[in-house]
This record gives C-alpha cells, sequence and structure tokens, in this order.
C-alpha cells in the first residue's frame, strides 16, 4: 500500500508588532510565536508602514505612543492605504483616557489592549479579529512542529492556556485552514502613495507649539 504524500508546509502566518520599546517587542514576540505566528517587528510609524505593505501581516499590534509618528498617526495611514487598510490594528496603550481610546476606534482601529497584559489577553483579541478556528489551527500547527522536532521540553509561554477539547477543534485539518486563509489574494500597493507617506521626511515641530 503507496504511502500517502506529505503535507505541503504551510507557513505560519505573519504578526507585526509596532513598539519602540525593545522589552515590549520581546514579551509579544514570544507569546505570539508560541501560539504557531510569525513576529515582524518595527520601532516605529515609517518602519511599520513598510513593513505592513511588503509583508501584509494578519495582524498589527500598534502601540500609540511612539516618537516621529504616533500610534495614530500610524493607524491613520495604515487605513488610508488600500493595500493595508484592511488588516485589522489592535492598539497597545497603558492610557485610560476614553477620549484618546474613541479617536484609535473612530480612526479604524480594530480593538485595545491595555498594559501590562496576559498572553490569555493576547489569544482572545487574535481570536476575535481573526476567529477561533484560524487561531486554534496555528497553534495545532506549531505544537505539531514542536514534536517532529523533538521539543519535548520547550519553555512555556506566559500563563499557558489549556489544550482545547475535542469540540473546539477545527472541523477540518489545520493546515487546511491556514491554507486558505494564506491563499487570499493580496491588493497590488499603490506605489506613488507608498513613496509619498514612505520617502518624505517628517515634518519639523512647529516653533512655539
Amino acid at each position: 500500500m503507496a504511502e500517502p504524500e506529505p503535507t505541503p508546509a504551510v507557513q505560519p502566518l505573519p504578526v507585526l508588532i509596532v513598539d519602540d520599546d525593545v522589552w515590549m517587542q520581546r514579551i509579544l514576540s514570544r507569546i505570539v510565536e508560541s501560539m504557531g505566528f510569525e513576529p515582524i517587528v518595527a520601532a516605529d510609524g515609517y518602519e511599520a508602514l513598510a513593513l505592513a505593505i511588503e509583508r501584509k501581516p494578519a495582524v498589527i499590534f500598534l502601540d500609540i505612543v511612539m516618537p516621529d509618528l504616533s500610534g495614530h498617526q500610524t493607524l491613520k495611514l495604515l487605513k488610508r492605504l488600500k493595500v493595508t487598510r484592511s488588516i485589522p490594528v489592535l492598539m497597545i496603550t497603558a492610557m485610560s483616557d476614553t477620549e484618546n481610546l474613541g479617536l484609535a476606534v473612530k480612526e479604524g482601529a480594530a480593538g485595545f489592549i491595555r498594559k501590562p497584559f496576559t498572553r490569555a489577553l493576547i489569544l482572545e483579541k487574535l481570536q476575535e479579529v481573526l476567529g477561533n478556528e484560524l487561531v486554534q489551527a496555528l497553534a495545532t500547527l506549531r505544537l505539531r512542529q514542536r514534536t517532529e522536532a523533538g521539543e519535548t521540553t520547550p519553555s512555556p509561554p506566559p500563563t499557558p492556556e489549556p489544550p482545547p477539547t475535542a469540540e473546539e477543534r477545527p472541523s477540518v485539518r489545520p493546515d487546511e485552514v491556514v491554507r486558505r486563509y494564506q491563499s487570499e489574494p493580496p491588493s497590488p500597493p499603490n506605489v506613488e502613495v507608498i513613496k509619498e507617506l514612505l520617502l518624505r521626511p517628517p515634518k519639523p515641530p512647529t516653533e512655539g507649539t
């Protein structure tokens, strides 16, 4: 009896983490990597725009308080570009200013993550914007990869979640769920708009402000 052909490799979905705090970048990267995503890191809004256009991440985690381009300004630009406007953006903040958060909602934010956060909260937000089936499929694939690689005692991520019950598991194979998501054709970028936004240096602050 012929053995079944091996399943083609499915790449982890990229997730863009935008924060000027290196420690925060590492924490979020470790959490999303443990869930089967590929963390991509940007330290400011300009780098975030360039990476979002190039990599088309599944989700963007965007800090509100950053130098040069603030989170609000970066979000506004992301939502103006056709190639990035449909990407869900989760704003990360330590603030509780209702007016400030309301502004981000008007600008197109998909949700908020308050600092300090837990792994459970990140998982919850990813399930909200991507769907439980896809998030669970990625986690299952990640576990399979670790098992095949012989990673029997990986370092546990912070506040780990209990394994899903049989009822919560996807009804189709995890790699097929991810493959369907990845097969969606990306929108072509508007090259002139990208040049306008990314190649123009930021305006110097006006005197007296």
